[in-house]
């Protein structure tokens, strides 16, 4: 039996700024039919559907933070993947505390049972979600396992927001992080060691005011951060400002550079679509 081969998907690259080419932060982690998201921010669940990506073999949804351009789309994914014909409820992991508590209750607002009978008798009465909340650790913790899919998480720092987790997505021996929403520190620095991709958020750090750099990361930490860590490719999203022409850019690669990072680097844009392939052991 051959094993599906993996890849990310980014199906939103962008920050809480209003831009038609971007939506907020979500990225998929694909293996063959099934796949595993990380954040749900706006457009995300159109962002799926225009990747190809069947909603009902979505395994899981995984939320750095409560970030309303993380965690949006969220009521919107469930509602239409019970309405594509999902059986079972939607997996959420969440850190303990306002992500989960919202994960929680998104749903609560929708009532209409005209609109519920658009689904299958097999889907039940309406959509569901099944929340897995977990206490975060400034370690890299497993938090969840399912089928071929382990997700351990660690906290980042993203202050005043608490808590905010990164993530790492293991399935068939390739390893994705996620940062989420942080500033460079010691919890991506041990989620990211050795991956296959490392995905980071990244501010430019000439280009936007130098308070956010102290809960964001500037495209040179994170070059120093992937030097250091040695991930075979590494992906710069939530752009801030998002790179408007081919020399914008070029300019957040120069700054990776110039934090020491000469490796792969792909400078995420909505619908980008990056092969994984796992390291020898």
């Amino acid at each position: 039996m051959s094993i599906p081969p993996v890849e990310v998907v980014v199906l939103g690259s962008g920050t809480p700024r209003p831009d038609p080419g971007r939506g907020g932060s979500a990225l998929a982690v694909v293996a063959g039919r099934d796949w595993l998201l990380v954040d749900c921010g706006r457009a995300a669940t159109q962002r799926a559907i225009d990747a190809g990506l069947d909603l009902t073999a979505l395994v899981a949804v995984a939320l750095t933070h409560h970030h309303s351009d993380h965690v949006s789309d969220l009521a919107t994914l469930a509602t239409t993947r019970w309405t594509a014909g999902a059986t079972s409820p939607l997996v959420v992991i969440a850190p303990e505390g306002p992500t989960s508590r919202f994960a929680s209750r998104c749903l609560d607002a929708y009532g209409d049972q005209a609109f519920y009978a658009q689904s299958t008798e097999a889907a039940g009465p309406r959509p569901r979600l099944a929340v897995q909340a977990f206490e975060p650790t400034p370690t890299v913790t497993a938090v969840y396992e399912g089928g071929a899919w382990r997700l351990a998480s660690v906290l980042v720092d993203h202050h005043p927001v608490t808590p905010a987790v990164g993530y790492l997505v293991e399935r068939d021996g390739c390893r994705v992080a996620v940062s989420g929403d942080t500033a460079v520190g010691d919890g991506m620095r041990a989620l990211a060691r050795d991956v296959d991709v490392l995905v980071h958020e990244t501010l430019h750090p000439a280009r936007v005011p130098a308070d956010l750099l102290a809960w964001n990361a500037g495209a040179d930490a994170v070059g120093a951060l992937a030097a250091a860590a040695s991930p075979a490719t590494l992906v710069l999203t939530h752009l801030l400002p998002a790179p408007t022409d081919p020399a914008h850019e070029r300019s957040y690669l120069d700054e990776v550079r110039r934090g020491g990072y000469q490796g792969p680097t792909v400078v995420a844009s909505d619908l980008v679509r990056i092969p994984v392939r796992s390291r020898p052991a």
